[in-house]
């Protein structure tokens, strides 16, 4: 099945069902990491990793902390400008605390690293990266938790968009050559 998107075109990729095996995974993963879930901060990065957290908290104990940050550098555009902008910084004290990020995708590494950089200068105890897809080019890091290795392929769904359409679609789509 086609969907059109602006002028764009995408194909069926990723199913909703092999979303969701990579989650669970993903999940038992974080759950046999941590024993203390009172110091766990989870820290969203938005919008993109908006349905990919939920699914992941939702498995996890109910005494976490949750908060979301927003940093920019793709805009509308289907490649990363190199640039990463802050726009909204999590207001939470994450002093002593775990700390996961989660972002929907890896690509360059570019926002991991800002991010990094930017929170271990709050001193948390530990800070790890999730992502539900990560490209096998992405060069920086590799993240502590990952669900799908991906292709260069653009992709769109479950969070991830093209010109801001497309976050809502439940399945993985990829741009069509």
């Amino acid at each position: 099945m086609v969907v059109i998107l602006n002028d764009k075109y995408f194909d069926e990729y990723i199913s909703e069902k092999e979303l969701k095996v990579a989650v669970n995974r993903i999940s038992s993963e974080i759950i046999n990491d941590y024993s203390d879930y009172s110091n766990l901060v989870i820290i969203g990065v938005l919008n993109g990793a908006i349905p990919f957290m939920n699914d992941i908290v939702f498995k996890l104990p109910e005494n976490i902390t949750i908060d979301y940050v927003k940093v920019t550098s793709y805009g509308d555009s289907l490649k990363s400008t190199g640039e990463v902008k802050l726009t909204l910084d999590t207001g939470i004290n994450i002093e002593d605390k775990d700390v996961i990020l989660i972002d929907d995708i890896l690509d360059t590494g570019l926002t991991l690293s800002f991010l990094k950089d930017h929170f271990t200068k709050k001193n948390p105890r530990s800070i790890r990266s999730c992502f539900l897809f990560y490209k096998e080019d992405s060069s920086l890091e590799r993240p502590d938790y990952s669900g799908i290795k991906i292709g260069n392929d653009f992709i769109i769904g479950y969070g991830l968009d093209y010109a801001q359409k497309g976050r809502n679609i439940n399945r993985i789509l990829k741009l069509a050559k």
